[in-house]
């Protein structure tokens, strides 16, 4: 079948299990838009386990999104994940639970340090409420290990923001917002000037329509690239200045190296000036793409199975930190878990959050 329709999938559709369909690479993208269709894992695919998990979310159901990490160069550090029908949990390096920030409907989370706040340097957290419009920020204060909030409040934006990634770029922090509608913003954050508030605010440098759906966004501050993963098309680099406009170079397709709609959380693994690796979830078929850097060549792809903890299973966000801690001399993978072994007595879902050794993911890549 195969030799007579050249690079056209022939699956069943395993996740509704009714669906059998055939579509070609050039219109994937349009047919995933209305149905799923299965893509095998590509043949360097390798298994690693979890070394452990954090606790649930309280919310029932599709709740837990997406991770952020901060190590400090004393060791100290955390983990922030969404709750995205509830607010923000801080768990420590451990996986255990530090602290709860009710601040509502967060989708996405990320984090820069070097924020000039009330006169002191904090490490920046910034989450995007897609129900109401607005940017929730968060302070923590590496030398006190201190969160706080600000007084002026959440920032207001015009778009609806469905993921959020942080970078520095030139000597601001700027915040890469993606939406549903396949339109990506990007914002200067700032300390309002003089109000005596505390307040945070955002300018609004540049904006530009992608394509189709997009969440997942990671922008490298070393390179000045942003990277942008389009669910249903692919994953693509473009420059993380606003003078760099809407140019794009892709660097692989749903259907290509074993990636299968939906493309979720996209993070980078820094290694030297501009070394290391892209990650990119694919959501679809439980597995995660890696590609080298700075060329962008397929690396690998892997799976977290099951061991110690349950296997992971259509992830939306991921973070990865190269810096090390006491467990993890060469740092860590965290991912977001879609489902858990308990669930309610109606069967809905349980999600949290896993935590890899980047040793293991390391030894299986080409």
């Amino acid at each position: 079948m195969m030799n007579l329709v050249g690079h056209l999938f022939l699956e069943v559709d395993i996740l509704t299990r009714s669906t059998v369909a055939i579509c070609s690479t050039l219109v994937l993208s349009a047919c995933a838009s209305t149905e799923i269709f299965y893509v095998p894992p590509s043949e360097d695919l390798f298994a690693v386990q979890a070394d452990f998990e954090t606790p649930v979310v309280a919310s029932i159901g599709d709740s837990a999104d997406d991770p952020a990490i901060y190590v400090g160069t004393n060791g100290n550090g955390f983990i922030a994940g969404t709750d995205k029908q509830a607010g923000i949990y801080i768990y420590n390096l451990d996986g255990t639970e530090r602290k709860f920030w009710p601040v509502g409907t967060v989708n996405n989370v990320d984090l820069r340090g070097g924020f000039i706040w009330n006169g002191r340097e904090y490490v920046l957290l910034l989450a995007g409420d897609d129900d109401n419009n607005t940017l929730v920020p968060l302070f923590y204060h590496p030398e006190s290990d201190q969160f706080a909030r600000p007084d002026g409040g959440d920032i207001a934006i015009t778009p609806s923001p469905y993921g959020l990634c942080l970078g520095r770029v030139g000597h601001d922090i700027h915040a890469g917002i993606t939406t549903k509608a396949g339109v990506y913003y990007q914002y200067r954050i700032f300390e309002g000037a003089g109000d005596g508030q505390g307040k945070v605010e955002a300018e609004l440098l540049r904006q530009f329509r992608v394509g189709t759906q997009i969440e997942g966004c990671v922008i490298d501050d070393r390179t000045g690239k942003l990277y942008i993963a389009e669910e249903n098309g692919g994953l693509f680099v473009y420059g993380a200045r606003p003078a760099d406009g809407d140019a794009r170079d892709e660097i692989a397709r749903v259907g290509q190296n074993g990636l299968m709609t939906d493309l979720e959380g996209v993070t980078v693994y820094p290694q030297g000036d501009n070394g290391g690796y892209l990650l990119v979830s694919s959501q679809g078929n439980n597995t995660y793409g890696v590609f080298e850097l700075p060329s962008h060549d397929f690396a690998g792809q892997f799976e977290i199975a099951e061991g110690g903890v349950d296997q992971t299973s259509k992830t939306d966000g991921i973070d990865v930190t190269p810096m090390a801690t006491p467990q993890f001399p060469d740092g860590f993978l965290v991912v977001q878990d879609n489902q858990q072994d308990q669930a309610t007595p109606e069967g809905r879902e349980k999600q949290n959050f896993k935590i890899v050794d980047w040793r293991k993911i390391k030894a299986g890549l080409n």
